[in-house]
């Protein structure tokens, strides 16, 4: 059995829902083909002549093979628009890759065309796979049609006749396993569908024309002996592919290993919006590929290249290992919209790290963010507003310097409570610092104060426990640091720790 999933008119939607979004960033942007006459034109030849139409255009007399004065004068609102052969290869790689979760055997079977074998999968999960992608291609303005069927050829045929939504042909399965699709009787179908569709030599389709036979059903329905007899060899292998007998056998493909995609722009960008949507249908594809292969997201790199100066780079960790491209977008583009380029984007890269899937279990005491992709998502713009090495979870600086501290990445999961910081494991006096620290004046005798005079602190020493000395990076220019500390008890009550650094004498807190 054989799926085959086309994009029909694939010039005319590439151009609509991939390539018209940054391949004239400078001009208007189609977003709804369905709405506006819109006709593909190839630059490459010397008089450009239409490809493909728009219904709206089609309604106003616009058909395939004018050329441009002859669509303009039928419809005077027609946008006219290049084709995009780059938008049209990565379609395909897309379909091919969203082809790959459906069954491992899959393989490109023309423009905008895949076929996909069947043995060896579940009917019900490969026509609900079906029905996914053709939804997610939706999603993104792009319609697919999927006929599966005995035959590939009979598949491709039925995937001609349906836009958005599976045909299944001739197929003897339980009504629980077609939930959500078409079906269609193969003699029904086959007798219905004109002999002008199939591919074929234009003399062979002469004779049968001659013969009165002017559908697919009617063709199968003569014998083969007899289909040799007359039409010799070339007869016999059409008669096999359209009656089924043709096996086809289509090797295991194989995905890209590398999750990278890049695209150069005919027009220089100078706004957010061509790069967040270019960004989104690259995390579409890239996610797709994850799933295929099992990986799952580490980071994310994107480098642009501008068109003067040295190209930006961006670089976001995912929080949470995942394949969602919803999740990775968020990320994203919360990081796009804060950057700043001096000269318009030339050139989009966008690279991800990725890691095998693995399942991790919480333990007993251990609690999640509910969504650590959006809790990131929040960080990256509080970022963009504070600085981004004002934001991450403070930890003690190693070298034991009061009030020294770093800032690291945050967690996903929040650890239980080491023992070595309960309660129970505190011993002696609290302090309670002062925040500032209260600038002082002390008077020593020998090595000792006796006496220390600050804002609300004030008497004669009674009782001095000292000094500790404390040092650090004194091998280095920059950095070092040395204090040295004591605990004083003053005659008029109080417990209080006092210092003296570069800075001079200070009161740092009260015990």
């Amino acid at each position: 059995m054989y799926a085959v999933l086309q994009i029909p008119r694939l010039a005319l939607q590439a151009v609509l829902s991939v390539g018209g979004r940054f391949e004239a960033a400078s001009e208007p942007c189609i977003d709804d083909g369905s709405v506006l006459p819109v006709a593909v034109v190839d630059p490459t030849v010397k008089k450009p002549v239409v490809l493909e139409v728009t219904e709206p255009a089609r309604r106003e007399g616009v058909v395939s093979g004018m050329s441009i004065p002859q669509a303009l004068a039928r419809c005077e609102g027609l946008v006219a628009r290049y084709r995009s052969e780059r938008a049209e290869r990565w379609l395909e790689g897309l379909l091919f890759t969203l082809a790959c979760t459906v069954s491992p055997r899959v393989e490109i079977d023309g423009p905008g065309n895949v076929l996909v074998d069947l043995r060896g999968v579940r009917l019900s999960e490969a026509l609900g796979r079906c029905s996914e992608i053709a939804q997610e291609l939706a999603v993104m303005g792009v319609t697919l049609g999927v006929g599966v069927a005995e035959s590939c050829v009979v598949a491709s045929l039925a995937s001609c006749e349906v836009e958005g939504k599976v045909l299944v042909v001739g197929v003897d399965a339980p009504p629980s396993e077609r939930a959500g699709t078409a079906d269609a009787a193969l003699g029904r179908f086959m007798d219905a569908l004109p002999l002008s569709k199939v591919a074929m030599d234009d003399g062979l389709r002469a004779v049968l024309e001659k013969w009165g036979i002017r559908t697919v059903g009617a063709f199968a329905k003569l014998k083969r002996s007899a289909v040799g007899a007359r039409l010799g060899v070339e007869g016999v292998l059409l008669w096999d592919r359209l009656t089924g007998r043709e096996q086809r056998v289509v090797s295991v493909a194989e995905v890209p290993d590398d999750f990278i995609e890049s695209w150069e722009f005919e027009y220089d960008v100078d706004s957010v919006e061509p790069l967040l949507f270019l960004a989104r249908r690259f995390l579409d594809a890239l996610s797709a590929r994850m799933r295929v292969a099992h990986k799952v997201a580490v980071a994310m790199r994107m480098e642009l290249g501008l068109a003067y100066g040295e190209p930006l780079s961006v670089v976001q960790k995912v929080p949470e290992q995942t394949s969602d491209a919803e999740a990775l977008f968020r990320l994203l583009s919360a990081r796009l919209e804060e950057l700043e380029a001096e000269s318009p984007v030339a050139r989009m890269e966008l690279r991800l790290e990725v890691a095998d899937f693995k399942e991790r279990q919480l333990g007993l005491f251990e609690s999640s963010l509910k969504n650590p992709h959006r809790f990131t998502q929040t960080l990256s713009r509080v970022a963009g507003i504070i600085g981004a090495d004002r934001v991450g979870r403070p930890s003690l600086d190693a070298d034991g310097r009061p009030d020294g501290f770093e800032l690291g990445a945050l967690p996903s999961s929040v650890p239980p409570l080491r023992e070595e910081l309960s309660l129970k494991s505190c011993y002696g006096m609290p302090l309670r610092r002062f925040r500032p620290a209260r600038a002082a004046a002390v008077e020593l005798q020998g090595r000792f104060p006796v006496w220390v005079q600050a804002e609300g602190v004030s008497g004669f020493v009674k009782a001095v426990r000292g000094p500790w000395l404390h040092s650090g990076h004194w091998w280095e220019e920059t950095g070092n640091w040395n204090r040295v500390e004591w605990d004083v008890e003053l005659n008029k009550g109080g417990v209080y720790r006092i210092c003296k650094d570069e800075e001079g004498w200070k009161v740092e807190g009260a015990y």
